[in-house]
């Protein structure tokens, strides 16, 4: 190693290796260089934001999402089911149960359904006079709650007497738009008997009341609900009803409904004629269908594509963010002078090279 200096100044040698080469390349003192802090905290929010969207991406794919569509009901099914749990202030005797669809045939059902008699009450938890308000349920609720059951058979020889009637079961009846009839003997059908005003009441609770298969948990317009009419009075009740059937989907789990939207309207008898086309008291339920049904299914997007939209995601939000970075570091170095520099601090004095 050998040195060379210039004449007249002591500042300027190289070092020479032996085999003439230079080993001269300066390098910059540490106290030019320093890590900035504020670029440390944009580091961290971008950081957080990509574990975010990632975080957002892994739940998309593991979770999927809920797609609902409306479709042309197309299938044909001749029978439905109708559902029914219901109690009426007026002993069972003279009570009976009809059906009436549009292509005026008719059928008696009371002897399909379980009729017993029972002390007329309305729960606590019903909603009095008036309707509940319609909540469609998530998919997640409906799986949960859609397990299939059946009423009994027989009626319950605990319960005699009353002065009501508790009226319970499923019928099936044609897949076609029609009437549910729940009225007194001798009053509004032709019977060998004829109810005594006295005893006919037509307020009444739906415990349930549903179409389809019966799935007792699922929560329904009329479930829980009541009407009290005042004493000595006969007045009709009138229900209409529009289905929708709906199917639920997810995986591999299909549950098959019926939604329907309801509205009600009540009319008092004064026992001379009809009042807007109902002659009778009792309970009138009609029933029509809509063309289109609901498919609500889970959906998950497939391996491919999760990683596509998670590279793409993710490489969009470095892109943005170093753009970011360096226009608001430039608008600082410009307004404020370069110690506002996200890029880098200095926090000694300017030394020069030479010094």
């Amino acid at each position: 190693m050998h040195s060379v200096c210039f004449q007249h100044s002591d500042a300027f040698c190289l070092q020479l290796n032996t085999n003439n080469s230079w080993n001269h390349i300066a390098k910059t003192d540490e106290t030019y260089k320093k890590k900035s802090a504020k670029g440390g905290l944009g580091s961290l929010f971008t950081y957080f934001v990509l574990l975010f969207m990632a975080w957002t991406e892994f739940g998309s794919y593991f979770g999927g999402y809920v797609d609902q569509q409306y479709r042309v009901d197309g299938e044909v099914r001749e029978t439905f089911q109708i559902n029914m749990d219901i109690s009426v202030k007026t002993p069972c005797k003279w009570l009976q149960v009809n059906v009436r669809d549009e292509t005026f045939d008719r059928k008696l059902v009371s002897k399909e359904l379980v009729l017993e008699d029972m002390i007329f009450f309305v729960p606590g938890h019903a909603k009095l006079n008036d309707m509940k308000s319609i909540v469609s349920p998530n998919m997640d609720t409906i799986l949960g709650e859609a397990i299939p059951a059946r009423f009994r058979d027989t009626p319950s020889s605990e319960l005699s007497g009353g002065d009501g009637c508790h009226i319970f079961g499923s019928i099936p009846v044609n897949r076609v738009s029609g009437e549910l009839h729940i009225t007194a003997k001798g009053m509004g059908y032709r019977d060998s008997q004829k109810a005594p005003i006295s005893e006919v009441d037509f307020s009444h609770v739906f415990n349930e009341f549903s179409y389809g298969v019966f799935y007792p948990y699922i929560n329904n317009p009329l479930d829980n609900t009541a009407r009290l009419s005042d004493a000595n009075t006969l007045v009709a009740y009138r229900y209409d009803t529009s289905i929708v059937p709906t199917v639920y989907e997810k995986l591999g789990a299909i549950v098959d409904t019926n939604q329907f939207a309801v509205s009600e309207r009540h009319y008092t008898l004064n026992g001379h004629g009809s009042t807007r086309g109902i002659s009778a008291p009792g309970i009138f339920i009609k029933y029509d269908f809509e063309p289109l049904s609901i498919v609500i299914r889970d959906e998950r997007i497939s391996f491919f594509q999760f990683v596509v939209r998670l590279v793409a995601v993710l490489s969009f939000i470095v892109y943005i963010a170093s753009w970011i970075f360096i226009i608001l570091d430039t608008a600082l170095v410009s307004v404020l002078g370069p110690k506002w520099s996200l890029r880098y601090q200095t926090d000694s004095p300017s030394r020069n090279i030479l010094d």
